[in-house]
């Protein structure tokens, strides 16, 4: 009996010094899916935003963004190829996965800069699977190059690469910042 609850013990210790996600709270920087993402992810610049876009359009037109935000449109263009554009809404991200109590991960800013949108192009049944994983309200990841200045949005394109997270995995309520220094201030609790 002593070496059966000596044995729990050592091995509930281990679990809890490894970081277990829901057994010990933490935060750990944003994981992209290791096979398609992370290239893009580690390649994109992240303090490039929408306004410095729009001040100054001519300079990011070969620079790789991630922008983060919410679906707010998904619309099928009739182009050659045929494509699907996402329009959202740009929040600031800080780039941290938040391991707690509560089930959202992420915690984006309220405040952002404006709306953005991408396409994806859908010429295969792949494609098209991949596109309708997309929903209004999702979170969205998009990788891609800043070179279409609409008076309501700013486009990524080409764009490289998408990811989306369903509405329980982010809020936009518990967090306000900005950009990378400017002061954060807690809202509320997450649960």
């Amino acid at each position: 009996m002593k070496n059966t609850f000596v044995a729990v013990m050592l091995l509930s210790c281990a679990v809890l010094l490894c970081g277990c996600p829901g057994l010990a709270p933490g935060s750990r920087l944003y994981r992209p899916l290791p096979k398609w993402e992370a290239g893009f992810f580690a390649e994109a610049h992240r303090n490039v935003f929408p306004n410095d876009v729009r001040q100054n359009p001519d300079s990011f037109t070969n620079t790789l963004v991630a922008w983060t935000g919410v679906i707010t449109n998904i619309e099928y263009l009739t182009n050659t190829p045929p494509r699907v554009r996402f329009t959202a809404i740009h929040h600031y991200f800080d780039w941290i996965e938040d391991i707690s109590i509560q089930r959202a991960r992420f915690f984006l800013s309220p405040r952002g800069e404006g709306s953005f949108a991408v396409q994806w192009v859908v010429q295969t049944p792949e494609e098209q699977k991949f596109v309708d994983q997309f929903t209004l309200g999702d979170m969205l990841v998009a990788y891609g190059y800043p070179t279409v200045i609409r008076t309501n949005y700013i486009g990524l394109n080409p764009t490289e690469n998408l990811r989306a997270f369903k509405p329980q995995w982010y809020r936009t309520d518990i967090l306000d910042y900005g950009r990378p220094g400017e002061p954060t201030k807690i809202l509320k609790t997450a649960w």
